[in-house]
C-alpha cells in the first residue's frame, strides 16, 4: 500500500490541481533573506580553535522560532503582525505536511514558499512529492 495523491486531498484539503510548487532549493544567502522575509535569523554557529564548523541545516529549529516568536506584540502594525503569521504558518507546515526526520527544524525553503503562498500551487502534490522523498531517506 501507498499514500496516493487523492488521500493527501482528501486527508489534508490541500489543493492538487494547479501549478507546481517549484522552486530553488538552493541555500546560499538564506539567513540574509530570511532577515528579509522575517526579520531576523539564526546566528551562525561559532568555530572552535579553527576547528571545523558544524554543518548546519538552513533553516532554524522549532525552540528558536518559539524563543522568538511565540508571542506577537499587542501594539503590532500590520507588517509586524504579517511576519508572525509567515512564521507561525512556516512552523505549522514544517511541523505537519512537511515534516522531517530529525523533528528539530523548520527547512527554508517552506519559508521561502510561503513568499508565493497566494499563486495556485499544488500543495497537496508538494506534501506527497515530500513525504516519498523522506521516506527514501530514512
Amino acid at each position: 500500500m501507498t499514500v496516493t495523491l487523492q488521500d493527501v486531498s482528501m486527508i489534508t484539503a490541500l489543493p492538487i490541481e494547479g501549478k507546481p510548487l517549484c522552486m530553488s532549493t538552493d541555500s546560499e544567502g538564506w539567513r540574509h533573506q530570511m532577515e528579509a522575509l522575517i526579520g531576523m535569523s539564526p546566528q551562525e554557529p561559532e568555530v572552535e580553535d579553527g576547528g571545523k564548523k558544524d554543518r548546519v541545516p538552513a533553516g532554524a529549529t522549532f525552540t528558536w522560532i518559539a524563543a522568538n516568536f511565540a508571542h506577537c506584540p499587542e501594539d503590532a502594525d500590520d507588517e509586524v503582525i504579517q511576519r508572525y503569521a509567515r512564521v507561525y504558518m512556516w512552523y505549522v507546515i514544517s511541523r505537519t505536511i512537511f515534516a522531517d526526520g530529525t523533528g528539530k527544524n523548520a527547512p527554508w525553503m517552506w519559508l521561502k514558499a510561503l513568499t508565493v503562498f497566494d499563486n495556485k500551487f499544488s500543495w497537496g502534490s508538494a506534501a506527497l512529492a515530500y513525504l516519498y522523498r523522506q521516506v527514501i531517506n530514512c
